[in-house]
């Protein structure tokens, strides 16, 4: 065994023995971390303020946003705000319990975010794609897929306890730090993370995404009488919260925006996490050529902005829950004003409704 950083802890990560780190890039670094956290906090936090505040509509995909604005919240204090600290003092100053955890919920995030945007597609997909069986589930107490995604990553994410504790790097330095079997144990470590994290999901993702779009050109292109079940008997559904039009193929406007929506967080998604996790494989299986401490830091920098941006892209999609936000960001805004919009009126009220006989 071997005492070594994992190159997925994003606290300082120089080797024991080097004690010397450009002052410069360390300001820098310091300063860019203290600006994704507050946005990320920030953007979190009013969005997570304004579902909670909408949730008597028990909108579906309000919920798997909640939740999805809450992994990026422990993306944020567990991941940015240690390596935050961790620059600005160099090294860990806690005790050994609070190192395992930082380790555990740091990755934690990281997996929670990952898999709520996989249970948002597998939803997409089974509205679209199988309309009737998520019509005959109506609606649950529990989210199956959001509680799956909450228990896999935590799960997951227990061997990290167990790989890190407070150690001494070296005489009268003591760090949080990782120990892997030599010479297999970090590379697998890795590649474990990367392909649970990263590499699996987005598989998964592109594979609904794909069975998506061609359900919605089969119906667009076949016309209503090759639409399954009751969808191509109604143009308007009418429910509590108003009426919403569907199209001849079944597919309404609201489920094609969310749809649209997915697809640009899971777009954001890869662009932001797909450099760091490319480094980090090429970081332990090419070590003549690894990329060096800096490089990994800036890159998962660049990760860390995917958590500013989910947010933000919902609000954009939604028009109900971007009023909203402009009323807490504008308190000059009379709050009678809210009571004219309907809880969710272009795409979130509800993926499974169907037209009823």
């Amino acid at each position: 065994m071997s005492g070594t950083q994992s190159p997925f802890e994003t606290p300082n990560i120089t080797e024991p023995g080097d004690d010397k780190r450009d002052p410069i890039v360390a300001q820098w670094n310091i300063a860019m971390l203290a600006v994704i956290f507050s946005f990320a906090t920030f953007g979190n936090c009013l969005v997570l303020f304004t579902l909670l505040r909408r949730r008597k509509h028990n909108a579906l995909m309000h919920t798997f946003m909640i939740h999805l604005c809450l992994a990026d919240l422990v993306v944020s204090f567990f991941q940015v705000l240690p390596q935050l600290v961790w620059d600005i003092t160099d090294r860990f100053r806690g005790p050994d319990v609070l190192c395992r955890a930082v380790r555990y919920f740091q990755v934690l995030g990281m997996y929670a975010s990952s898999y709520m945007i996989v249970a948002m597609t597998f939803d997409r997909h089974q509205a679209i794609c199988r309309p009737m069986m998520t019509f005959k589930k109506g609606s649950a107490r529990w989210n199956i897929p959001v509680s799956l995604a909450w228990l896999a990553s935590a799960f997951f994410s227990l061997p990290q306890g167990f790989i890190f504790s407070k150690k001494e790097v070296h005489p009268g330095v003591f760090d949080c730090w990782a120990t892997f079997i030599e010479p297999w144990g970090l590379q697998a470590y890795v590649t474990w993370i990367t392909l649970a994290v990263f590499i699996l999901p987005a598989l998964f993702i592109a594979t609904c995404q794909v069975l998506i779009f061609r359900e919605i050109h089969h119906s667009v292109n076949m016309g209503p009488e090759h639409s399954p079940g009751p969808r191509r008997k109604a143009k308007l559904i009418g429910g509590r919260n108003g009426t919403r039009s569907v199209s001849d193929s079944g597919v309404t406007s609201a489920m094609a925006k969310t749809v649209r929506m997915t697809l640009v967080i899971v777009l954001v998604y890869v662009i932001c996490w797909a450099p760091f996790f490319i480094a980090q494989l090429w970081n332990v299986w090419n070590k003549e050529s690894a990329a060096g401490s800096s490089a990994i830091k800036v890159l998962m920098i660049l990760a860390s902005l995917n958590s500013c941006t989910n947010p933000w892209i919902y609000t954009i999609f939604s028009s109900s829950v971007s009023k909203d936000v402009k009323e807490i960001l504008c308190c000059g805004c009379r709050t009678h004003q809210r009571k004219n919009s309907l809880p969710e009126e272009s795409c979130f009220t509800g993926s499974s409704t169907m037209p009823k006989e």
